[in-house]
């Protein structure tokens, strides 16, 4: 099996804000992140895993949740949009 995996690391739940953790008036505690992308970072990591796909098998997948997470749709739609311009 020969796998190579690019991840985002610099951005999303990782710094978006709000984001903490908090007690309710109840006591009961929960937590928050937040996802945050924009295009130019979409951008950044789609051409990053394009150039290492086409140096090695040529195959590239993408892996979202665009089913349930708006921000993964964006993610889906810049992705799909950079693989055609890269041909």
């Amino acid at each position: 099996v020969d796998i190579m995996v690019v991840r985002e690391l610099c951005g999303d739940v990782y710094f978006g804000k709000p984001a903490g953790i908090y007690t309710d008036d109840a006591g009961v505690r929960w937590g928050q992140n937040n996802m945050i992308y924009s295009e130019p970072e979409i951008e950044r990591i789609a051409r990053v895993a394009m150039d290492v796909a086409q140096k090695r098998q040529g195959r590239c997948c993408s892996i979202d949740k665009a089913n349930v997470l708006d921000v993964s749709q964006l993610w889906k739609d810049v992705v799909i949009r950079v693989h055609e311009e890269c041909g």
